[in-house]
């Protein structure tokens, strides 16, 4: 299937989400709304376009795919969508408004054009009553969640008229070109994730003004310590909309009258409170809290809604000890096991509002969805949680929390009731910790979990033997096809002494004569955080300036042998890769990276300077950058790095790094995460069967020159007060460092001599107190000092 013209229909907070992520996507987009001025017929859609402009978080990848929608309105330009693969409807939620519109798209729409409804609350079959069977066979609901370029979940609505092979063609392309998770759902109100999802939230709100908790206590175990968003469930709702929670929340209320809980999303008198006074979240900068004036120190604050008061009040915050404990855990099932076993006020909180929730997702099986796969996998992409219901159910063990809400006097779904009868002891059936089959609720017997070829799952290679070398930090994986996969596995995938010696034995001894190339990449939370601070930190206290200025040598040149392998090197990018990660990165001679990639050099946040290659790196790539806009000659290279450098910029899309120079534009953006490492494996595989070595270059730098008229840039910052004399101080390092060191007029520098002025400068300041107190201070509040 080739989608490349999109109709959306509607400009408003989802209509204008779509519209920025599908042209993020590469697809034009027609984006329609009704005539509200007759002056200014196209005035909402104008608008909405306007407001995706100023989106914060942006809502397209980068600012010019926004270039790709076009606005107009539903009365006079109907006509532009006759030639559109597909168009999605996201007009208000009125079956008679809709209804009209589809009466008057129908006629418009080419042969084999897929019509959508983003609704959640009216039945697919009401939608299409009285449509010809050409529009029926390709209709279907597509139901995206908001923010839509950050919530991966689309759930999947057909009807009986829709063939399965083609809406399975529709589903691959929603996958592979708008990255989204697509799940299958029953026609059922609300569909699966925000029915559970949003059962919870209800419910534990129930719970609060019953109990006079306050929301953000319950926020505090409803968050990273249970494994979700760290949103939790209050500030979601204030993300997502109180408005729309409650509109979610009365849709299943008078739509689902059998639900054996109804009254859980029955409004609470608060709630409605809180509609009548407009408190509807994020949107209106206040709902369950909002910012507070800035503290003694000018730092934000932020206030909660007290339900009894009706006021804003400074937060409660509890100092629980297992809270602490916790955020050490990476793990999220051994999180998730910590936290609800623990006999601790915060661990007896959390059950007490996930225990309800995860017995209504078991009532749910057969009403909204076929089995729990696609629950937890609506769950996890829709909320934004680690672990689905059904995973967390297997992690603590059916037959313990059944003991354990016998014992809290809690019902117990009849589905339970029958799995223990027959001794079923799980909802899944686990190997190497993936699930490969789940229960079916209607037979009891496990059903196979059909593997994806488009997808490596790590953990299931490890456990196949395919482990060629590891240690504590980093594995060696044998991905097939003669590919190795160098995948990081400690805590936040820092950089540290063992990554940076299996890199050298598997650059040196493994891949040679055995693998086509390697792939760099892992699965873990983000791809690199960096550097391991803790380690540096340590040996400067210490005074062990020659052990720093070694791991710094020996992880430049582990750059440069990615770079200058005898066999492809592929990074697998994905979340962060920030300081060394993205040197890394930058290192590979090919990058496949995932969409949302947050990638930058960040180094000067705590003191110091790139010291695995990334000075370097920035210096070609910028030349290259340069060369391309005909800038040339050697300070505009030198320039453009030392702004990038020298603010710690962060890409905010793998878009915007390439367009930033960061990436090249030989390398290969991917939408879908979930197929990351075979595309970047396919990549090897590409690059294997006609391999060209990449060649050292030499760099013409300005040299002495350069760096004062750099440092001189500085000190006028200095004078405007943004920016303290230590940052002065790095920066002079850093504009020595691009400037090709205390040389006169331009000269030819070689890469080596960088890499020995970039480690030097770094062994320097990591030696300095101001540097030292940077480096604790972001270790220990997770904020950057100005000192």
């Amino acid at each position: 299937m080739n989608i490349k013209k999109i109709g959306v229909l509607g400009s408003g907070v989802m209509g204008s989400g779509i519209a920025a992520h599908v042209a993020s996507a590469g697809c034009q987009v027609e984006l329609l709304d009704i005539v509200i001025d007759e002056a200014a017929p196209d005035k909402l859609a104008e608008g909405a376009l306007a407001g995706l402009a100023k989106a914060k978080p942006a809502l397209a990848m980068h600012p010019s795919f926004l270039k790709k929608i076009r606005p107009g309105n539903l009365r006079d330009h109907l006509d532009r969508l006759s030639d559109c693969d597909w168009v999605v409807e996201v007009v208000k939620e009125d079956l008679a408004i809709k209804r009209d519109l589809y009466t008057r798209l129908e006629p418009k729409l080419k042969a084999g054009a897929w019509i959508s409804s983003n609704t959640s609350g009216i039945p697919l079959k009401l939608l299409v009553e009285g449509r010809g069977d050409a529009f029926r066979k390709h209709f279907v609901i597509t139901h995206f969640f908001n923010p839509v370029r950050y919530l991966r979940l689309l759930e999947f609505v057909k009807g009986p008229e829709v063939d399965e092979q083609e809406a399975q063609a529709f589903r691959t392309w929603l996958e592979e070109a708008l990255g989204k998770e697509v799940v299958p759902a029953y026609d059922s109100p609300t569909f699966i994730g925000n029915r559970i999802g949003i059962h919870g939230i209800m419910a534990t709100l129930h719970m609060a003004l019953a109990e006079k908790i306050p929301f953000e206590v319950l926020d505090m175990v409803l968050g990273d310590a249970s494994a979700r968003a760290k949103s939790a469930a209050f500030r979601t709702a204030d993300l997502a909309g109180v408005d729309i929670l409650a509109a979610t929340a009365k849709n299943v209320y008078d739509l689902c009258p059998k639900d054996e809980v109804r009254d859980v999303f029955k409004f609470p008198e608060f709630l409605q409170w809180m509609l009548d006074n407009k408190l509807f979240g994020n949107k209106v900068k206040q709902g369950f809290f909002k910012k507070g004036p800035k503290d003694a120190k000018g730092k934000k604050t932020f206030l909660a809604l007290d339900a009894t008061s009706r006021e804003y009040v400074p937060q409660v915050r509890k100092d629980w000890p297992i809270l602490k404990e916790l955020k050490g855990i990476d793990d999220p099932a051994e999180k998730v096991r910590t936290l609800l076993t623990s006999d601790t006020e915060a661990g007896r909180l959390a059950w007490r509002c996930i225990a309800p929730n995860l017995t209504y997702a078991v009532n749910r099986l057969g009403e909204v969805t076929d089995g729990p796969l696609n629950v937890d996998r609506a769950i996890k992409n829709g909320f934004a949680w680690e672990l689905g219901p059904f995973e967390t159910w297997d992690t603590l063990g059916v037959e313990r929390v059944v003991a354990r809400m016998r014992f809290d006097g809690q019902p117990i779904a009849p589905l339970v009731e029958q799995m223990l009868a027959k001794g079923i002891p799980s909802f899944y059936r686990w190997e190497h910790g993936i699930p490969v089959a789940q229960l079916n609720p209607k037979t009891l017997a496990y059903d196979p979990i059909l593997e994806d070829r488009r997808v490596i799952i790590l953990k299931r290679e490890e456990g196949r033997g395919k482990v060629v070398a590891e240690n504590g930090s980093c594995q060696l994986i044998d991905l097939g096809d003669d590919v190795a996969c160098l995948a990081f596995r400690s805590k936040m995938n820092a950089l540290d002494d063992g990554i940076i010696g299996l890199m050298e034995d598997t650059l040196q001894k493994h891949v040679p004569g055995r693998f086509k190339g390697l792939v760099v990449g892992n699965q873990g939370q983000h791809f690199s955080a960096g550097a391991n601070l803790v380690m540096v930190l340590n040996a400067a206290k210490d005074k062990q300036f020659d052990q720093i200025l070694e791991v710094a040598r020996r992880l430049q040149y582990a750059g440069r042998m990615l770079t200058y392998a005898p066999f492809p090197t592929v990074a697998a990018p994905f979340n962060l890769a920030l300081g060394g990660g993205c040197e890394m990165t930058m290192a590979c001679q090919r990058v496949v990276g995932h969409a949302e990639l947050y990638i930058g050099l960040v180094e000067v946040g705590v003191g110091v300077i790139p010291a695995g290659g990334g000075c370097l790196q920035m210096l070609l790539r910028m030349e290259d950058a340069m060369a391309a806009q005909n800038q040339l000659g050697p300070m505009p290279k030198v320039k453009a790095a030392f702004q990038g450098i020298g603010t710690a910029n962060v890409n905010t899309s793998f878009d915007e790094a390439q367009r930033n120079g960061y990436l090249r534009r030989t390398d290969r953006r991917v939408m879908n995460k979930a197929f990351l490492l075979n595309e970047a494996k396919q990549e090897v595989l590409k690059m294997a069967a006609d391999f060209q070595p990449v060649k050292e270059r030499t760099l013409r730098l300005p040299g002495r020159g350069g760096s004062e008229a750099l440092k001189m840039a500085v000190r006028d910052f200095q004078l405007q007060g943004l920016a303290s004399e230590h940052d002065a101080v790095i920066m002079g390092e850093l504009a020595n460092i691009l400037c090709g060191g205390d040389v006169s007029l331009v000269q030819e520098i070689t890469e080596e001599r960088i890499l020995e002025l970039e480690r030097e400068a770094f062994t320097r300041l990591c030696g300095m107190e101001k540097t030292q107190a940077r480096m604790d201070a972001i270790l220990k509040t997770g904020k950057p000092l100005r000192n």
